[in-house]
């Protein structure tokens, strides 16, 4: 059994940069969980519509293929996981053993990240909605992604090792 370690959290808090970051630095592949979505998705969430939990299933059994396709005894999963319902099918449907890396920014910060950021279909309209809807599973290890990236990467990667990756 290999390990995905999902790196979770909000539109805008660094999962795609962090995970890439992550995945060069442990030499494992890296599933960007957006390259997933089917158009009618994005075409949702660039109207400003949240997801809902149907929506969201066959983004996932996409994803879960892809992961379960891997080979790698280790993946690392950029997708922002916000509600027990995305949770429980990445562990479920999972043959890998998963592990969650929350990255965490307050609200303000998060929305100045959207406010910048122009060639994405999430805008800063859907900010609410996913602070919400955000509910961290347990056993999550959380990293402020406030700070440079170069320090999420090095924080991410001393709680994984003493944490996850242990012997």
């Amino acid at each position: 059994m290999g390990h995905l370690l999902v790196v979770m959290g909000v539109s805008g808090c660094g999962k795609s940069t962090i995970g890439r970051k992550l995945a060069q630095a442990l030499a494992a592949p890296f599933l960007e969980g957006d390259d997933f979505h089917p158009a009618a998705n994005i075409d949702k969430m660039r109207s400003g519509t949240p997801l809902s939990d149907d929506d969201r299933a066959a983004w996932l059994d996409a994803v879960l293929l892809s992961v379960d396709r891997s080979q790698a005894p280790v993946l690392i999963l950029s997708c922002s996981a916000l509600t027990p319902y995305v949770q429980q099918r990445l562990l479920n449907a999972s043959t890998r053993q998963v592990s969650w890396l929350h990255l965490k920014a307050p609200f303000d910060v998060i929305r100045a990240r959207l406010q910048n950021r122009k060639s994405h279909f999430m805008t800063e309209r859907l900010l609410e909605s996913q602070f919400s809807a955000l509910s961290p599973p347990d056993g999550v290890i959380t990293i402020d992604a406030q700070q440079p990236v170069s320090a999420c990467v090095d924080a991410a990667l001393r709680r994984l090792e003493s944490h996850i990756f242990k012997g």
